[in-house]
């Protein structure tokens, strides 16, 4: 990642609170293993990362922001909950094989990285993915095709992984907001 991508990312997180977890997440909480050890991909300042612990998971929260980590961290310690920040690029993953009980990445896309998910969850794991289709181009934030799903795109990246389940479409929030998303749950044989 480029210090120009680290620097906006930094000033992104300077001054915030972890936020809401996304609702996908929570949403999928009873299928992810409890007491696992889990990895939260580009976990920011760890909106995710909270809701896993609290559900009783030990998570791996890795970001490569300067700034976030050190957030997640007080978060961390202040809820005495099991999450472990760590800084990282994700232009080397860095984890070994089967490492992990589960996986969760949303909002961030590198579709290079579907292999070393899978190679990096136990047998059993589960991979829960959430992100922008194509569609959200027209509507607002992101508009790079780089970090847009096509349709159908992420069935095809999770691979051999047994679909627990998949969703693509527009996603109505609370707030009224709304995004195009795709989301698999799948589990490693």
């Amino acid at each position: 990642m480029s210090i120009a991508e680290r620097s906006k990312w930094n000033e992104a997180h300077r001054g915030k609170t972890a936020g809401e977890p996304e609702p996908f997440v929570v949403e999928v909480l009873p299928l992810l293993p409890r007491g696992g050890l889990v990895l939260d991909v580009a976990a920011g300042r760890g909106r995710n990362a909270l809701a896993l612990a609290r559900a009783g998971m030990r998570v791996v929260a890795a970001d490569f922001s300067e700034t976030a980590m050190p957030i997640l961290a007080d978060l961390a310690r202040t809820h005495h909950l099991p999450i472990f920040p760590l800084l990282t690029d994700f232009d080397r993953f860095a984890f070994r094989d089967r490492s992990f009980d589960a996986i969760v990445n949303v909002n961030f896309l590198d579709r290079a990285l579907f292999p070393e998910f899978i190679r990096a969850l136990k047998p059993g794991g589960v991979l829960a993915v959430e992100t922008f289709l194509v569609d959200q181009a027209e509507i607002g934030h992101p508009t790079n095709p780089d970090f847009l799903l096509k349709h159908h795109e992420l069935r095809e990246l999770i691979g051999a992984l047994e679909l627990m389940r998949y969703r693509e479409g527009l996603a109505v929030y609370a707030d009224g907001s709304r995004a195009w998303r795709a989301s698999a749950v799948a589990k490693k044989i």
